[in-house]
């Protein structure tokens, strides 16, 4: 049987983060990195860690961007294949199984991807709403984190496949919440952008928000989500929107 080492960084993750713990009981290891929490995180996580002594471990380390928070989490884990989760994801009890399923055989790829369920502001994503899938079950040997500053994600040498083991998905609670994130990821990802040496023109600025917002609201069916999906996708536009204003702006605080 393929041993699996679940592995989770976290931080102030009080509202999530026992549903996440609860949804990997069944690994043979689970190691937490915390960023010094400063609400009820390490609590529940302790709490957890009671309940399964002999394979829960736990540890924190200030936050050192994401990319190499989750590098350090990964390189953590005792065992060869590992599942990544963030604090607000939760796998789903048809992905418990269906990984329960794949632990018995030899493995037929190096990584598999995985789809996730969004939580969007009041209740789940329609079942018709494209789900992106994300790698987060891989042999540790042949994966590692990109470097990006943001929307960071496993780097596969080797083969990849794709496992229907959806998990959810709690990251967007409220519109506040949402908002928050938009300004923090569209700093980081102009900068990304900024330092590879890619920039903005006028054209992009102006018309690229209405086209990314037609292509998540038709493309990748938000219209399913209701008054939520509307809401859904334009504020995805206005991330299109801000990273790119935010890329001009650094360009011309240089010129």
């Amino acid at each position: 049987m393929i041993k699996v080492s679940a592995v989770i960084t976290c931080f102030n993750a009080e509202k999530t983060i026992k549903t996440c713990l609860q949804s990997l009981a069944w690994a043979e290891e689970v190691v937490i990195l915390d960023s010094h929490s400063t609400d009820q995180t390490m609590a529940l996580i302790d709490e957890f860690k009671q309940t399964f002594p002999d394979k829960v471990r736990v540890e924190q380390l200030s936050f050192q961007g994401y990319a190499k928070q989750k590098q350090t989490v990964i390189d953590m884990a005792a065992h060869d294949w590992v599942l990544l989760l963030d604090d607000d994801e939760c796998l789903t009890p048809k992905a418990i199984n269906k990984i329960k399923k794949w632990q018995q055989n030899d493995p037929k790829a190096q990584a598999y991807a995985m789809p996730r369920i969004e939580w969007v502001f009041w209740h789940w994503a329609h079942p018709w709403v494209k789900r992106n899938e994300f790698v987060r079950l891989f042999n540790k040997n042949h994966a590692k984190m990109s470097q990006d500053l943001v929307h960071e994600s496993i780097q596969v040498e080797g083969k990849q496949k794709r496992l229907y083991a959806p998990f959810k998905h709690y990251g967007e609670r409220s519109i506040q919440i949402k908002l928050d994130k938009i300004n923090k990821y569209s700093e980081l990802a102009a900068q990304q952008k900024f330092e590879k040496g890619k920039r903005c023109t006028a054209f992009r600025l102006l018309f690229y928000p209405p086209v990314y917002f037609i292509r998540q609201y038709f493309i990748k069916r938000q219209m399913f989500n209701g008054i939520a999906g509307v809401i859904n996708a334009s504020l995805n536009s206005y991330y299109a929107y801000l990273k790119y204003a935010k890329l001009y702006e650094l360009q011309k605080n240089k010129d």
